[in-house]
C-alpha cells in the first residue's frame, strides 16, 4: 500500500503507536485515556516539546517556506526497523553493518517498549512509528539468538525487550493485548484520523501545517528530481538522504479526509465477551434427520458443514443431510432467532468405508462412540477409522472467484446467494476408503465427479482439513502430509511443484486438467502416521500431528518444511516441568490453528498444549477427557471443545482455562463441533454441536430461540467452578 513493502527497509509498512499506557499492571481497552490521541502526529502529543519546534522552526530565517521543516527526523526510516528488528536476522547483520561492524551503544538499542514510547514523547529528534510486528511477532522481543547487546549506563543488562506490567512478561502476551488494542472501538473509531496523517490529506501542504505534520522536504514523494541534478555530489547527497533519513509514503487521499471505519457489523463471534458466556443458551430442534428410533439417518454425527444458507450433516451410516439453515436478527441486538429446517437426505455414492473393527457407523449402538470403544486414537497400524476428520465440504475455487466476482458487480450478500447455488458449487470431500483414496461428490446431487488414490504409499489416509479457499490436505499412515487444490486448473499448475510433475508426468494431460481435486505437493517430516491436520490459507502454513508425539509445519503453496515441534519437550520447560513425561512420546489426537499462528494440540494423554507456530511454548492445561473434537473461536481467543464427557467445555486460550461448561449429557459423547460463518446474514455466530445419538444441537446466546412452532428442547449453561 503507498508504495511499502516488507522488502524494502527504506520503505517499511509503518504502524501506529496505539496506546499510551506502558506502566499500569492491567489493561484497560474501554478507557480512552489507556489509548494515544490518533488525530495528532507523534511528535505533537507532546505540547511542551510541540512548542520548542515550533519556535525552531519560526526560526529558521534562511530556507525557502518550503523547505522548512517541524521535525528533522522522520516517523519511518531504516534506521528505524533495524532498530525494533535488531533481534531477528536478517536484521541484526544489517544493523551490525550500518554501525561499521559492531552493534550500536547499549543505550540506544531497543531495550524497552515504556522507554521507547517516553523517548518518543519528549525527544526533539524521536518521532518515529512503529512496524507491524508489533501486532505480529512476539519474538522481536526475545534476543533467541543471545546476542551480547552490551549494558546500558544505568547499568540494565539488554537482552530481551522489558514489557509493560500488563504483558506479565510474555512477549505473545504483549502482542495479543496490542493487537486487541489495535481492533478496539476507540481506534476503530479514529484510525482514519492517522490514515489523513501518513496517508491523506494532512500529508503535506496547508492541510500538513495546521496539523504540525511538516518534515525535511526530501522526504516527501516527488519533491526533487534526481535526473535534473547535474553536480555529482549534491546528487549523491539527495541519494543518500532520501535513502537513510526516511520517507513519506505516496499521498493517497490528496483532497478529501479518509472517511471513518464503519459501525462493526452486525455480525459479531460468539463468544466474544467472556462475561457474557453465562447467558448462552442451548436448543436441540426436534425435527431432524436422525437421533430418534426408526430415523431415516442412522449412527451418529460424524461431521457438520454450516454453510451461508445451508448445513450440511455427514451421518454414521454415510447419509447426507442437508438443512435449510437461516438466522436473523430483530430489532434488538441482544435478540436473535435461527430456522434449522430438513431438507433432503440422500447416501453418498460409495459405502465401502473402510472397515478395520473399528469403524464408527449404525451398526454400533447410537449411544456408543469412538471415544468410549478404544483406549487409543488409532489402531496398532496408525490407522484412524472414520469420523469428522474424515471430510470436508468447500466451494470450488473457481466457482469462489466467479461468486466473489458477481457479488462484488451485484452488491448481493453471501447470505442471499440462492441456496441451489451453493450446493451445486459445492463439493463433498471424503477419505477413509478401502482403497486409500479421497473421493470428490457434488453437494446437490452425491454424483462422484472425481476419485484420487492421495498418493500415500501405503496405508492410505488417516485425516482431511480444508479451508475457506481451495485447499485440501491429507495426513497419511505413511507419514506424509498431501497438499491438493481443489476445483482451480489454474492455481494447481502453478503450485504443483518438481516432485509431483514428475511422478505424474505418465498421466495424459486430458486427465490432468480433468481432475478436480489436484496434487500440488507432498510433505515429509514424520516418522509416524499421522493423526491430525490443519491448514491456513491465510497463514500459508498446514500444521500436522502425528503418533509420535510430533507437530510439523509445512508452508502451504510451497510444501516447504518449517519446523517441528516434541510434544515431549514442552515438559522441558521451568513452568511445567516433568522429567518423566519430558521422556515419553504422546501422541497427538486432535489439533487446532488460528489466523493469528497459534495452534492448541490433545494429546492422547488428556493433555492441552499451546505453541507459536514458530515453536514457543505458551500454555498447558488437562482437558481432564478425550476430546473428539475442538474449535477456536472469537478470532482465536476462546477454544471450544467436546468428547467423551458429553460437555462442550469452553476456555479462553491464552491460558487455557475453563470459563464455561455445557452439559450435553442426555445426548451422548460430542462428535463434532462447528462454528456458522460470517457470511451468513445474522447479527449471531451460533455453535452447531454433533452427538453420538444423531442429534444435531445449536448453542447461541442472549435471547436466542428457534423459529418453529414445534418448540426445542432447550438447556442453559452454567459456569464451572474451577
Amino acid at each position: 500500500m503507498a508504495g511499502r513493502s516488507f522488502n524494502d527497509i527504506g520503505q517499511y509498512p509503518v504502524f501506529p503507536w496505539v496506546l499510551a499506557d506502558y506502566e499500569s499492571q492491567s489493561l484497560d481497552l474501554n478507557d480512552s485515556r489507556t489509548f494515544r490521541d490518533l488525530t495528532k502526529p507523534v511528535g505533537a502529543l507532546n505540547p511542551d516539546r510541540l512548542a520548542q519546534l515550533i519556535e525552531r522552526y519560526n526560526s529558521l530565517d534562511g530556507f525557502p517556506e518550503e523547505q522548512k521543516f517541524l521535525y528533522g527526523s522522520h516517523y519511518s526510516s531504516p534506521g528505524f526497523v533495524l532498530y525494533y528488528l535488531i533481534r531477528q536476522e536478517p536484521f541484526t547483520s544489517m544493523h551490525i553493518t550500518l554501525q561499521s561492524g559492531r552493534f550500536d551503544v547499549a543505550d540506544r538499542l531497543f531495550y524497552s517498549i515504556a522507554e521507547t514510547w517516553k523517548s518518543c514523547l519528549t525527544s526533539t529528534s524521536d518521532v518515529k512509528e512503529l512496524i507491524p510486528e508489533f501486532y505480529t511477532c512476539p519474538e522481536i522481543f526475545l534476543n533467541t539468538n543471545d546476542f551480547d547487546l552490551g549494558t546500558t549506563q544505568s547499568k540494565i543488562k539488554v537482552h530481551d525487550v522489558q514489557l509493560p506490567p500488563w504483558a506479565k512478561g510474555s512477549a505473545h502476551e504483549f502482542v495479543r493485548l496490542h493487537r486487541l488494542a489495535l481492533e478496539s472501538d476507540y481506534v476503530s473509531k479514529n484510525l482514519h484520523h492517522w490514515v489523513d496523517l501518513i496517508f491523506g490529506y494532512q500529508q503535506r501542504g496547508e492541510e500538513a501545517a495546521k496539523a504540525h505534520n511538516i518534515f525535511h522536504y526530501l522526504s516527501y514523494e516527488g519533491a526533487v528530481d534526481i535526473e535534473k541534478i547535474s553536480d555529482d555530489i549534491d546528487k549523491n547527497a539527495i541519494e543518500s538522504h532520501v535513502a537513510n533519513f526516511g520517507q513519506c509514503p505516496s499521498q493517497i487521499l490528496t483532497k478529501q479526509p479518509h472517511p471513518p471505519r464503519h459501525p462493526r457489523p452486525s455480525w459479531r463471534p460468539i463468544c466474544q465477551e467472556l462475561s457474557k458466556l453465562k447467558d448462552l443458551r442451548v436448543f436441540t430442534p426436534k425435527k431432524q434427520f436422525g437421533g430418534y428410533q426408526g430415523s431415516e439417518a442412522n449412527g451418529a454425527v460424524l461431521s457438520i458443514h454450516p454453510m451461508s444458507s445451508c448445513c450440511v450433516v455427514i451421518y454414521g451410516d454415510l447419509s447426507i443431510g442437508t438443512y435449510r439453515w437461516a438466522a436473523t436478527s430483530s430489532g434488538n441486538r441482544s435478540a436473535s432467532s435461527f430456522s434449522f429446517k430438513m431438507q433432503s437426505l440422500r447416501t453418498l455414492g460409495s459405502r465401502k468405508m473402510t472397515l478395520n473393527g473399528e469403524v464408527f457407523n449404525a451398526i454400533y449402538p447410537l449411544s456408543a462412540s469412538l471415544a468410549t470403544r478404544k483406549d487409543e486414537f488409532a489402531d496398532r497400524n496408525g490407522r484412524l477409522s472414520m469420523g469428522n476428520w474424515s471430510f470436508a465440504v468447500l466451494l470450488g475455487g473457481a466457482a469462489k472467484d466467479a461468486q466473489r466476482r458477481r457479488q462484488a458487480s451485484s452488491r448481493t450478500k453471501v447470505g442471499e446467494v440462492p441456496l441451489s447455488t451453493l450446493e451445486a458449487s459445492s463439493y463433498i470431500i471424503s477419505s477413509g476408503y478401502v482403497d486409500n483414496s479421497i473421493k470428490c461428490h457434488t453437494l446437490d446431487t452425491l454424483q462422484q465427479k472425481d476419485s484420487s488414490d492421495g498418493g500415500h504409499r501405503s496405508g492410505g489416509i488417516n485425516c482431511i482439513s480444508a479451508d475457506d479457499e481451495e485447499f485440501i490436505c491429507t495426513g497419511g499412515v505413511d507419514g506424509t502430509v498431501r497438499v491438493f487444490v481443489a476445483g482451480h486448473d489454474e492455481v494447481s499448475q502453478a503450485l504443483a511443484d518438481g516432485y509431483v510433475k514428475t511422478s505424474s508426468s505418465s498421466a495424459s494431460s486430458s486427465t490432468a486438467t480433468s481432475k478436480i481435486v489436484q496434487l500440488v505437493h507432498v510433505c515429509f517430516g514424520h516418522q509416524a502416521p499421522i493423526t491430525c491436520i490443519s491448514v491456513s490459507s491465510d497463514l500459508d502454513v498446514v500444521v500436522s500431528g502425528s503418533q509420535d508425539g510430533t507437530i510439523c509445519v509445512h508452508s502451504l503453496r510451497r510444501g516447504r518444511y518449517l519446523r517441528k515441534i516434541h510434544a515431549r519437550h514442552f515438559y522441558l520447560q521451568k513452568k511445567y516441568f516433568d522429567a518423566t513425561r519430558a521422556q515419553k512420546s504422546v501422541g497427538i489426537r486432535k489439533i487446532a490453528l488460528d489466523r493469528h499462528g497459534k495452534i492448541i494440540v490433545h494429546l492422547n494423554d488428556g493433555m492441552l498444549h499451546s505453541y507459536s507456530v514458530n515453536g514457543a511454548v505458551l500454555c498447558g492445561a488437562d482437558a481432564g477427557e478425550k476430546l473428539n473434537c475442538m474449535k477456536l473461536c472469537a478470532d482465536g481467543e476462546v477454544l471450544v471443545t467436546g468428547g467423551e464427557s458429553s460437555h462442550v467445555v469452553i476456555r479462553q486460550t491464552w491460558d487455557l482455562s475453563v470459563r464455561c461448561v455445557l452439559d450435553l449429557t442426555s445426548h451422548g459423547p460430542i462428535t463434532d463441533i462447528a462454528l456458522t460463518p460470517s457470511s451468513s446474514d445474522s447479527a449471531h455466530q451460533y455453535i452447531l454441536i454433533g452427538t453420538s445419538d444423531g442429534r444435531v444441537t445449536v448453542i447461541g446466546e442472549n435471547n436466542t430461540e428457534e423459529e418453529d412452532d414445534d418448540r426445542s428442547e432447550s438447556g442453559m449453561a452454567y459456569l464451572d467452578a474451577n
